[in-house]
C-alpha cells in the first residue's frame, strides 16, 4: 500500500506600516508478552509470559489504505497462525492483573458498535462494560446467544457489525461525549484455573463456556453520522492474551505509537509465547541501583514479579508514566489523526535533538581533556529536548564506533546540561592505556527519539525472530552502519544477550539463554526477514529485550590518556565595581565593571601548555571598553590580541606557551548597557591548549571558576569585587567533587528604574480639512503610490517599536497635493521606551514655514487643564488610554501649553529658531503625570505614551 502525507501550507503576508517622522515625510518598511503464571496447587501446564515493550507510535493516515470492516480480534488473526484469546482473569502475572482494558477515541454524535463471542448464558449480564470520558454514558452490554451483540462465527468477526454484509448485530450507542472511552470484554470464567482451547487463527472458535478466561472474538467499531467506519481509534497500554498451549504460532501485527510521534509496525512473525501480556515501553529493563537503562536482556528472576537478578526490573505498564519511563500505546490498526490529536501526540515524528558542547574533561589531576590511566573523567553536553543518548569511545582505536566491542555509556536524556561519568575503562573492564605519542582517542555521542523497547519475560520460542518497522522516520537516517556493514534504516533493531555486571556488582550470566547469531547486536541488525531468534531456553523468568530508535547525527570529541606527561592548567575569574558614573553608589546601567582572569599551570603538572589560547566573549548586556595583560611570569611569551573587541580570542600568539609554574593575568573592562530584567549577568572565559607530546590534538578546554577576590558584600561598594557563589551545581570542570573549578562569574545590576530614560517621537498628518485620516500606519509609508518622491526616512525603526500600542499610530507623513486654505492637523506621538522613567518632559515643535497655526482649532472642546477661561485653545494633549484628551490655551498661563508667535521672546532656546511660531507643551508638569514611566510592553503602562496635536492652514 502507499502511504501519503498531506502537507498543509500557510500563507503569510507582511503588513505595510505607515510611519511619520517629525519632518512630515512618509516612509515604507516591511514591517511498545507476560507469562500467565498459576499458583502451584493448580494442575495445569505452566504457561509462558511475554513482556513486550513497544515503542512510540505515530499515525499518518494513508489515503490509499483499504477501509476496515471491523476493529478488534479480526486484526489479531488476519495474518494466520493461531488465535490469541483476549484474557479477562483475576490472575496476576509479573505484578499485572490479567484483565485488558481497551480504549477508543470517539467524537460526540458518532456510533460505537460492540460485539463479543461470550454471551450472557455463559457469564454474568455485564459481558461488555464501557465507560465514557466524563461518566455520563457509563453502561454495559448483555450479549445474547440469540444474536444481540454476539460474534459467533469467523465470518461475522471479519465482516464487522451490521449493516455490513454478513455482519453481527451490534450492541451500540451514540456518543454524547467527545474523548477516550474505555471498553472491557468480560470472560465466562475469571478464575484463570483452566486455559481456552488452542485453535488456528481462522478456524471456528468456541462460543460457549469453554472460552473460560478468554474472549475468542471481540469488536469495537466506530462510525460517523454518515455510517463511515473510523479506523485506527482502538488502542491500549497492554493486552493480556492466551494462546491455550505452547508450540503454537502468534502471527499478529500491532502498531506501536510513541509520545514523540513515531509509529512502528511489530510483526510477531510466529513467536510462541503461550499466556502473555503484550506491551511496550521506552527503556526496556532498568537497573534499580542507579535507575539506568540496562540495554541488555535480563535473567534470574525467582518469583512472579517484575524483578530480576542484580536489581533489574521492567516497568509495570499499569503505572503512570514519568518524563523518563513511558509505556507506549498499542494500536490494532495504524492510528488516525483525530486519535493522535486527542492524545496530544504529534502527527509527525520529532527529530532527535543534536547535542551541543560535547566534550570530555579529565578527572582529578587532569587538565582539559587529558586524564591519567584509571582516573577517567566526565563527558558533558547540552540538549534542548528529552529522549536518550549513547556515548561510544573507540577504545580499540579502529575508527569504528561499535557498541558491541567499544565502551558504551547510554541512558535517558535531560533537557539542558548533561554530565556523564566515565571510569577510565574499556568494554572489557580494564583500564584504557595511552596511545603512542599520547594521541587522542575519539568518542561520539548520538541522541535518540522514538525509542521503543520490546521486552519479553519467560517466552519459550522465537524461531523466526521479530520484524519491526519504523513507518514514519522524520528524515533520512544518519550515515551509520550495522553489524553487517549495512546502512541503518527503518527495519534496524538492536539487542544484547551478552553477560554484564549491574551497578551493585552482580554479574548477569546470559550464557546459552539468548540469541546466538549474533549474541550481541547492539550495533544494529536488519529485521526485515526476522531477527533476535531464540529457542526453548529462555523460560524460568528470564527476560529478553529488543529495541529500536531514530538516532541523531553523531558529534565527536577527543580524549587523551597519559601516565606521566600532563599540564595542570587552572583558572579563576573575578569581577569588581570599577566606576560609578551616575554617583548613586549602586551598580546601574552606564556604570563600568572590570573582570580579572588568572590562568596558571601549576603542580602536579609537569608539562608546558602550548598553543595556549584564552577566549572570552562578553554577554550582550556589556559593552567592551578595554583588555590588557596586566601580569605574567617573567619570560612568558603570551601576548594580547590587539583586535579583541569583547568576543573571541583575548590573548594568544602562535607560539604562546603557559610553562609549568607560569601565571598570567588579564583585565577586561566593560560598560553595563542592559539591566537584563534583574537577572545575574553571567560570564566565563576558557582556554584551549596542547602539550608537546600531542601538539596536533586539542587537549581541551579549561573554564574559569568564579572568584570573589576578597569580597564580603553583594552588591559591593565602589572599587570592590562582587561576592560569588561557591558552586552552582553544574559540574563541567575536571572534578565533580571540586566546587572550585567550573563556575561562571555573576553580578546583578540594581536600581535600574531610575536610570536611562528615552523618548520616541513620531509625527503624522492626521486630518485634512474635515476628513480625519484613520489609516493605521505603524511602520508604513507611501512608497507604493509615491515611489518617485520616496526618500528613506532616517528614523524608520521608531514607529515600528513593539512598545507602541497596537494600532495607535495613524495618519500620513506626506499629505500629497494641498492648496492654500486647506487645514492640516499635525499629531506628534511620544513613547517612553527607555530603562527608566522620563521626568521633566517638555515638548516643542516649530510650525512648518508654509502653514499658519490655527489658534482656535479646539475651541468648544473639553476645557483645558487650568488655562484662562474662554481663552483660545489651539493645542491638544493626550497621555495614555485612561484619561481624556485635554485642550490647552495658546497663551502662557497656568495650563501646560503655550503657542509662541514668530520671533516672540522668552521661547526656550532648545526650540530652535522661531520664524513661524512654535508649540510648547510641558507634558509632565502635573501632579497627575509627574513622569512618563518606561514602557514595559505594548501600551503598558497606560501612561507611558501619548500625543500632542495642533492644526494649521496652508498659506
Amino acid at each position: 500500500m502507499n502511504l501519503f502525507i498531506r502537507k498543509h501550507y500557510c500563507n503569510f503576508t507582511k503588513d505595510l506600516n505607515l510611519k511619520v517622522n517629525a519632518d512630515g515625510r512618509l516612509d515604507v518598511t516591511l514591517g511498545k508478552l507476560i507469562k500467565k503464571t498459576m499458583e502451584k496447587p493448580l494442575t495445569i501446564s505452566r504457561q509462558k509470559l511475554w513482556l513486550s515493550s513497544l515503542g512510540f507510535f505515530l499515525c499518518i493516515l494513508g489515503n490509499s489504505i483499504q477501509p476496515s470492516l471491523a476493529e478488534g480480534s479480526k486484526e489479531l488473526v488476519s495474518d494466520g497462525g493461531n488465535r490469541p484469546y483476549l484474557e479477562w482473569s483475576d490472575l496476576i502475572s509479573a505484578g499485572i492483573v490479567r484483565k485488558t482494558t481497551l480504549k477508543v477515541y470517539v467524537e460526540a454524535g458518532e456510533t460505537v458498535n460492540l460485539g463479543s463471542s461470550v454471551a450472557a448464558s455463559f457469564s454474568n449480564p455485564q459481558d461488555i462494560v464501557y465507560r465514557s470520558p466524563f461518566g455520563s454514558q457509563n453502561s454495559s452490554c448483555d450479549i445474547l446467544d440469540t444474536g444481540f451483540g454476539w460474534i459467533d462465527t469467523v465470518a461475522k468477526e471479519t465482516a464487522g457489525p451490521l449493516p455490513n454484509a454478513g455482519g453481527y448485530t451490534p450492541c451500540k450507542f451514540v456518543a454524547t461525549e467527545t474523548g477516550i472511552y474505555e471498553v472491557e470484554f468480560r470472560s465466562s470464567d475469571t478464575s484463570g484455573a483452566n486455559n481456552p482451547p488452542p485453535i488456528a487463527a481462522i478456524a471456528p472458535f468456541p462460543t460457549d463456556g469453554t472460552q473460560l478466561s478468554g474472549v475468542a472474538a471481540w469488536d469495537i467499531t466506530v462510525r460517523d453520522s454518515n455510517g463511515v467506519t473510523k479506523k485506527g481509534r482502538v488502542f491500549t497500554k497492554y493486552i493480556a492474551m492466551n494462546m491455550g498451549a505452547n508450540s503454537l504460532s502468534l502471527n499478529s501485527k500491532l502498531y506501536i505509537q510513541t509520545k514523540d510521534g513515531y509509529r512502528y509496525e511489530t510483526d510477531m512473525n510466529g513467536v510462541d509465547p503461550y499466556g502473555f501480556i503484550f506491551f511496550a515501553n521506552s527503556r526496556g529493563y532498568l537497573d534499580t541501583t542507579n535507575n539506568s537503562t540496562v540495554y541488555h536482556s535480563a535473567g534470574g528472576a525467582t518469583d512472579n514479579t517484575l524483578s530480576f537478578t542484580g536489581n533489574v526490573r521492567v516497568q509495570n505498564p499499569t503505572v503512570a508514566d514519568t518524563t523518563t519511563d513511558i509505556t507506549h500505546l498499542v494500536f490494532f490498526n495504524r492510528p488516525d489523526t483525530a486519535t493522535l490529536n486527542a492524545l496530544s501526540i504529534p502527527i509527525a515524528a520529532t527529530v532527535p535533538t543534536v547535542p551541543t558542547s560535547f566534550k570530555f574533561t579529565g578527572g582529578t589531576g587532569g587538565s582539559g581533556n587529558q586524564t591519567y590511566v584509571g582516573v577517567g573523567g566526565n563527558f558533558s553536553f547540552s540538549a534542548i529536548s528529552t529522549g536518550s543518548y549513547q556515548i561510544i569511545i573507540d577504545t580499540n582505536n579502529d575508527g569504528i564506533f561499535d557498541p558491541s566491542s567499544d565502551r558504551v555509556m547510554q541512558n535517558v536524556l535531560s533537557v539542558g546540561s548533561n554530565l556523564v561519568f566515565w571510569d577510565g575503562k574499556n568494554a572489557n573492564g580494564t583500564n584504557l592505556l595511552p596511545l603512542p605519542g599520547n594521541a587522542a582517542y575519539s568518542a561520539i555521542i548520538t541522541t535518540r527519539s522514538g525509542e521503543y523497547h520490546f521486552p519479553m519475560l519467560d517466552a519459550e520460542n522465537n524461531p523466526l525472530g521479530f520484524k519491526i518497522t519504523m513507518e514514519n522516520a522524520p528524515t533520512a537516517f544518519p550515515n551509520l552502519v550495522d553489524q553487517n556493514g549495512q546502512q541503518i534504516g527503518s527495519t534496524t533493531v538492536y539487542y544484547n544477550d551478552s553477560d554484564y555486571t549491574t551497578a551493585n556488582g552482580t554479574t548477569i550470566d546470559l550464557s546459552g539463554t539468548g540469541a546466538t547469531s549474533p549474541r550481541n547486536a547492539a550495533r544494529g541488525i536488519n529485521s526485515v526477514s526476522g531477527e533476535h531468534e531464540f529457542s526453548n531456553i529462555y523460560g524460568d523468568f528470564k527476560g529478553i529485550d529488543t529495541w529500536t530508535y531514530f538516532p541523531s547525527q553523531a558529534i565527536t570529541a577527543p580524549l587523551v590518556i597519559t601516565t606521566n606527561t600532563q599540564a595542570n592548567v587552572r583558572a579563576t575569574k573575578s569581577v569588581r565595581f570599577l566606576t560609578d558614573y551616575d554617583s548613586t553608589g549602586t551598580v546601574t546601567v552606564g556604570d563600568r565593571i572590570e573582570y580579572t582572569l588568572t590562568y596558571s599551570n601549576l603542580n602536579p603538572g609537569n608539562s608546558n601548555a602550548i598553543n595556549f589560547v584564552i577566549n572570552d566573549s562578553l554577554p550582550s548586556q556589556l559593552t567592551f571598553v578595554s583588555a590588557a595583560i596586566t601580569a605574567a611570569t617573567s619570560g612568558n611569551n603570551i601576548t594580547p590580541n590587539s583586535s579583541y573587541n569583547g568576543a573571541g580570542v583575548v590573548a594568544v600568539t602562535n607560539s604562546g606557551t603557559l610553562r609549568v609554574g607560569d601565571t598570567i593575568t588579564i583585565k577586561i573592562t566593560a560598560t553595563i548597557n542592559n539591566a537584563n530584567g534583574g537577572n545575574p549577568i553571567s560570564n566565563q572565559a576558557n582556554a584551549t591548549f596542547n602539550t608537546p607530546d600531542n601538539p596536533s590534538g586539542t587537549v581541551g578546554t579549561v573554564f574559569t571558576d568564579a572568584n570573589s577576590a576578597g569580597a564580603t558584600n553583594n552588591p559591593p561598594t565602589l572599587g570592590n569585587s562582587f561576592l560569588q557563589i561557591t558552586d552552582d551545581g553544574v559540574n563541567t570542570g575536571n572534578n565533580p567533587a571540586d566546587t572550585a573549578d567550573d563556575d561562571p562569574t555573576l553580578f546583578t545590576v540594581l536600581n535600574i528604574i531610575s536610570s536611562n530614560p528615552k523618548l520616541l517621537l513620531t509625527k503624522r498628518i492626521t486630518r485634512i480639512n474635515n476628513q480625519d485620516l484613520t489609516d493605521i500606519v505603524d511602520g508604513r509609508s507611501d512608497v507604493a503610490t509615491n515611489a518617485s518622491n520616496y526618500v528613506p526616512e532616517p528614523y524608520a525603526t521608531d514607529d515600528s517599536d513593539p512598545k507602541w500600542p497596537v494600532g495607535y499610530l495613524r495618519g500620513l507623513i506626506n499629505a500629497g497635493t494641498v492648496k492654500p486654505g486647506d487645514e492640516l492637523e499635525y499629531t506628534i506621538y511620544f513613547l517612553s521606551n527607555g530603562l527608566g522613567n522620563a521626568t521633566n518632559v517638555k515638548f516643542c515643535d516649530l510650525v512648518p514655514i508654509n502653514v499658519n497655526f490655527i489658534p482656535t482649532a479646539f475651541n468648544g472642546m473639553t476645557p483645558n487643564d487650568g488655562g484662562l477661561p474662554g481663552a483660545d485653545q489651539g493645542i491638544a494633549l493626550a497621555i495614555g488610554s485612561t484619561t481624556p484628551t485635554v485642550y490647552l490655551s495658546n497663551v502662557g498661563d497656568s495650563d501646560r501649553g503655550h503657542f509662541y508667535t514668530a520671533n516672540e521672546s522668552g521661547i526656550p532656546s532648545s526650540c530652535g529658531i522661531n520664524i513661524n511660531g512654535a508649540v510648547m507643551v510641558n507634558i509632565t508638569r502635573s501632579s497627575d503625570f509627574p513622569n512618563l514611566p518606561a514602557a514595559s510592553g505594548s501600551g503598558t503602562p497606560a501612561n507611558s505614551y501619548g500625543f500632542v496635536r495642533f492644526r494649521a492652514k496652508v498659506k
